[in-house]
């Protein structure tokens, strides 16, 4: 995994199920990409989206 790098960016905490998480580790990983970057990609995509339907 990527070193951890010190942040002044707001945290956000979030549960996830067992699951979700080992298969969020594991596409993470083959992704070359930490969790946290990864989860903050995805959320990225889906605001990207929805800008682009009006829904905000």
């Amino acid at each position: 995994m990527t070193a951890t790098v010190p942040s002044n960016k707001p945290k956000l905490q979030v549960y996830l199920d067992e699951q979700m998480l080992e298969e969020g580790k594991k596409l993470a990983e083959k992704r070359q990409r930490s969790l946290s970057s990864l989860i903050r990609r995805l959320l990225q995509l889906e605001i990207e989206e929805a800008k682009n339907k009006g829904e905000i």
